[in-house]
């Protein structure tokens, strides 16, 4: 979801089918011509998604005190408030940071090296990392978070791919597995044997990102690039994965005024306001660095046709037996849903 409009430096295409998105990103296309090397790619099944990471969708710590039984009744309005803080909030990626650190480092599993983790035998907050720097994520710790991020744990980094095929691939069947999208085929046929469309769709959404943005002055904007390593992680690796997360500025240890430290609450601004923001803020000359493609959810199976005859399906995607098997479910159970939805099969 756009939260933006009409910015100089976020531009939206909308193509209104397959056949004509198709076009745009063949060679010589519109697309093609404009996402060079220098781009990444995220996809979503439905333009009601944010560019907002997993770990700022709500309050992970008002969450924990909602589930804990230990917080006395009277107290608990002064924990909601801490919750909404960027203070706790920080504490509590960082313990479940921690958390799989530990879990994978006990069962034996690569875990990158972190000093302070390595070397604590007491449970809690790091406060070596959380207490004596001001920014969040620091650098030591961007592997772990992006580690923790690809195998699905809540962090404040954004997924993104250097392949724009990759985010189709995403974007496309999320039409069919996603439960908020997921329509259901016998009134969809009902429906188009009377003229109708029912349920109204909505759109695809493709993000692709600039990343010269952060590369040719990284010491002022506070968007970073993770690129995380390959080695030893096949899906990364097929998926051409990288991460992005906004760096988030906190005050120092207290010297007196506690309630200065804590009031500062937790920004929870989209990618696209925060890159609005920032280059209005700091005057910079009018050029697109953000870009979203919207495209008919009814376009979906064509284009996921496409791309799975170019190699962009789920035995590619996740490499191993495993894959294989979710691409014969999918190829399969997409084809059947698509032949009982009309209106989302046009000629390939």
């Amino acid at each position: 979801m756009l939260k933006v409009p009409d910015s100089p430096y976020i531009k939206s295409y909308h193509f209104d089918d397959a056949d004509s998105f198709i076009e745009a990103i063949l060679r010589k296309g519109e697309l093609y011509s404009l996402f060079n090397e220098q781009f990444i790619f995220r996809g979503h099944s439905t333009d009601r998604y944010e560019l907002l990471p997993s770990a700022l969708r709500g309050f992970l710590s008002l969450d924990n005190l909602k589930a804990s039984k230990s917080v006395p009744e009277h107290d608990k309005e002064l924990y909601s408030y801490l919750s909404t803080t960027e203070l706790t909030q920080i504490q509590v990626e960082l313990k479940i940071l921690q958390d799989f650190f530990n879990v994978c480092d006990k069962n034996g599993l690569y875990v990158p090296h972190i000093e302070s983790l390595r070397n604590s035998f007491y449970p809690g907050v790091d406060a070596e990392t959380l207490l004596l720097g001001n920014k969040w994520i620091p650098q030591e710790y961007w592997e772990l978070a992006a580690l923790a991020q690809h195998h699905g744990i809540k962090t404040r980094l954004l997924d993104w791919s250097h392949d724009l095929y990759v985010a189709l691939y995403f974007a496309t069947t999320g039409v069919y597995y996603d439960p908020k999208e997921r329509v259901d085929p016998q009134k969809c046929f009902m429906a188009f044997s009377k003229g109708e469309k029912n349920p109204p769709t909505h759109n695809m959404e493709i993000w692709a990102l600039d990343i010269n943005i952060v590369m040719v002055n990284p010491a002022k904007i506070p968007l970073h690039i993770i690129q995380p390593r390959y080695h030893n992680n096949d899906n990364l690796c097929a998926q051409r994965g990288i991460f992005t997360f906004w760096e988030s500025i906190y005050p120092g240890f207290p010297q007196g005024d506690v309630k200065n430290y804590i009031k500062q609450t937790t920004d929870r601004r989209t990618l696209d306001e925060r890159l609005d923001h920032y280059f209005k803020e700091n005057d910079s000359p009018p050029k697109p660095y953000l870009y979203r493609v919207t495209i008919p959810q009814d376009a979906a199976y064509s284009i996921y046709s496409h791309i799975e005859k170019m190699g962009y399906n789920a035995s590619t995607m996740f490499p191993g037996y495993d894959g294989v098997a979710r691409f014969l479910r999918e190829h399969n159970e997409i084809r059947q849903y698509s032949l009982s939805h009309p209106l989302q099969v046009t000629e390939q």
